[in-house]
């Protein structure tokens, strides 16, 4: 028999995932409601830092209302839950872009963040329907020297096809950023193409030689690199600031990354997937 009286059991220990889980909690209120609302063009994300052994899923949403009031708001809003793997891959599918859902959820103590806490499910509403209905409508920005760009939403920037030394290449800018001033650092670029392409493709072959010959079969020279270096991608930003990106057959699968300002020239380069 246990000498000192009932004998106490064990005090329970808090798994990773359930604190986790209990700090996630704090941020929302205790009352539920219906959430009846638009997700944004991106779809869910996820994010989880080395240390949790939970997901964090994110779905924005651009108009949610509480589906027994039925009064609109418009905005810049998130849907997140805690998740498995099994739970992660299930709700990136029920959980899409530019799409109407009915879910239970809990508000969070501050605006604009919902906790989900049941499995979403479509929904409708007329003045919901209207502002998804604006929310695909394309969009287009032409410029008589540069062409046509047309909003990519669930990336935020404006892209179009240019040419760039007979190559066609992906040109792109942030919607939110000044957009004449970076068609301004377009315009520059393109002003002297083959400046900057030989620029630029010398900076990358000096500074990444070593690192494509560390991978590659057989050595090869700094000019073989720089021959074989192809254009992609270009991206501009307001203040003269560049990316472009470089394809190679001396490294399938990746790119160059080359990163400058008009003013300064190239700054930086590396190999990414």
């Amino acid at each position: 028999m246990w000498p000192f009286g009932k004998k106490k059991e064990k005090e329970h220990t808090p798994s990773p995932e359930e604190l986790q889980v209990q700090e996630f909690a704090q941020k929302f209120l205790p009352e539920e409601f219906v959430l009846v609302a638009v997700t944004g063009p991106e779809g869910t994300a996820s994010d989880r830092k080395e240390d949790e052994p939970l997901w964090t899923l994110s779905c924005p949403l651009t108009a949610w209302m509480d589906e027994d009031d039925a009064v609109v708001t418009t905005g810049s809003a998130s849907l997140q839950i805690l998740a498995d793997d099994r739970l992660r891959d299930y709700l990136r599918h029920h959980l899409p872009g530019n799409f109407i859902i009915k879910a239970r959820v809990r508000p969070s103590r501050e605006d604009g963040l919902f906790q989900l806490v049941g499995m979403p499910e479509p929904g409708f509403d007329p003045e919901l329907k209207a502002v998804l209905e604006e929310q695909v409508k394309p969009v287009t920005l032409e410029t008589e020297d540069l062409g046509t760009f047309t909003l990519i939403r669930h990336m935020n920037w404006f892209e179009t096809q240019i040419d760039w030394l007979d190559q066609s290449v992906q040109l792109t800018f942030n919607q939110d950023e000044d957009q004449q001033e970076s068609l301004a650092t377009a315009r520059a670029l393109w002003a002297d193409l083959d400046g900057w392409d030989s620029r630029l493709r010398a900076f990358a072959a000096d500074r990444l030689l070593d690192a494509v010959n560390e991978q590659a079969e057989d050595p090869v020279s700094r000019n073989e690199l720089l021959e074989s270096l192809c254009p992609e991608a270009v991206q501009v930003s307001p203040s003269g600031t560049f990316t472009l990106w470089y394809g190679s057959d001396l490294f399938i699968g990746q790119s160059a990354r080359v990163t400058g300002t008009l003013e300064t020239g190239p700054a930086d380069t590396q190999l990414e997937d």
